[in-house]
């Protein structure tokens, strides 16, 4: 497998890096509007740090409104009432502060607020009329209170309606976020589990592009310091969450991941991953992840140079073995990493059952077929079924 030669790359948003770049929120928001729509992580209500922000941003002459009604899988119908209000306020901008269900749910507001309809009607579903939005959204500024799903760098916004239980995603350059203030000193109060959670995501972002079909030298570079960044600097964050150095290492694998993830995708793990949380509402990062090793054993031997490269950056005592060796010894280097961040459990743990199985590839065809299009072994509903089945 040898990289693509002829590839395009998107990277519009701005990125101020680094502890204590929250600062430069008044100054950021003051250049694109004076009437923000803050959403906001509904554990950040009320807190210190959201009363800081509304204070600062009114010093600077920006009036902020609140807007905390965001739930993990951001839901479609809570987008549009949120949509609904920030058109009846009149705001000129949007921020977001919080994870990757915040950001998205920001980014469909934005859409939603500019283009009017259901913001579910912007989501990419297979035989359906997926509506293109005409208008860029409220210019937005994200601000990740962890280390990810790289929202705060992506054409992405995932969105459910749990009355379907459906998952589908709006994919479309006006989703890009216009400034992303990644301050990892936000990531420190997050739990080992959370962080552990996300950080796999992380790695997930940048691994399943490298072994897909479209990964080229630039992403390659971005890929591979995120995967090495998560390796040692996940363990270390999920040990001690007050690290700061592990916080900033874990910040910048994310938005690395995130680079990857807008200009080459993801594949077959992230497929099922969100199919699982439209079934059962499940963490993002341990949905993806409990479809990741019996996605690598079907793989092999297809990528083998490239499954190599990542198992001996897990197991750096691999490097003398041979290729097909490496490869074939990743998926238990990625079983110990899961386990010693505390993600042992397969799907079965997540509340799947055997029986779901079908509905489950369902959805991952019909509403995730682009993420499944990218694995480089090809796959059908058939090598869904048996993925999903060797998961349990």
């Amino acid at each position: 497998m040898s990289t693509q030669s002829t590839y395009q790359i998107t990277l519009p948003t701005r990125v101020r890096f680094g502890p204590g770049s929250i600062e430069a929120l008044p100054q950021e928001a003051a250049k694109l509007g004076n009437r923000a729509f803050l959403l906001v992580d509904p554990f950040l209500e009320g807190s210190p740090l959201e009363s800081t922000i509304v204070g600062k941003l009114a010093a600077t002459g920006i009036e902020s409104r609140l807007w905390h009604d965001i739930v993990p899988n951001p839901r479609a119908a809570t987008c549009d009432a949120a949509a609904a209000e920030a058109r009846r306020w009149k705001a000129d901008a949007m921020i977001a502060i919080g994870g990757g269900s915040t950001i998205d749910a920001a980014k469909a507001v934005s859409l939603a607020v500019t283009n009017g309809g259901p913001s579910w009607d912007f989501t990419a579903r297979t035989n359906a009329m997926v509506r293109q939005p005409e208008k860029r959204g409220l210019p937005l500024i994200a601000v990740p209170t962890n280390a990810g799903t790289g929202a705060e760098i992506t054409p992405f916004a995932v969105l459910s309606d749990p009355d379907l239980k459906l998952k589908a995603t709006i994919i479309h350059s006006f989703c890009y976020p216009d400034v992303a203030l990644i301050d990892p000193g936000l990531h420190l109060t997050k739990p080992p589990r959370l962080t552990a959670s996300t950080g796999i995501d992380t790695f997930l972002h940048a691994f399943e592009g490298y072994i897909g079909t479209r990964p080229n030298s630039w992403t390659d570079v971005f890929s591979i310091c995120a995967m090495e960044l998560v390796a040692t600097y996940l363990p270390l964050a999920c040990a001690d969450p007050s690290n700061l150095e592990a916080r900033i290492r874990m910040a910048e694998a994310c938005y690395m991941a995130g680079v990857t993830l807008g200009n080459i995708g993801v594949g077959i793990p992230h497929a099922l991953g969100q199919a699982l949380g439209a079934l059962k509402d499940t963490p993002h990062g341990e949905s993806c992840a409990a479809f990741l090793l019996s996605t690598v054993r079907w793989t092999l031997p297809h990528a083998g140079k490239r499954l190599a490269r990542v198992a001996t950056i897990f197991q750096p005592d691999l490097a003398g073995l041979t290729e097909a060796e490496q490869a074939n010894a990743l998926p238990e280097a990625l079983h110990g990493f899961f386990s010693a961040v505390g993600l042992s459990g397969g799907i079965g743990s997540l509340g799947l059952q055997r029986n779901e199985t079908d509905a489950l590839v369902e959805i991952a065809m019909t509403n995730y077929g682009q993420d499944v299009a990218c694995s480089l072994r090809p796959a059908d509903r058939n090598d869904l079924r048996t993925i999903v089945l060797a998961s349990f």
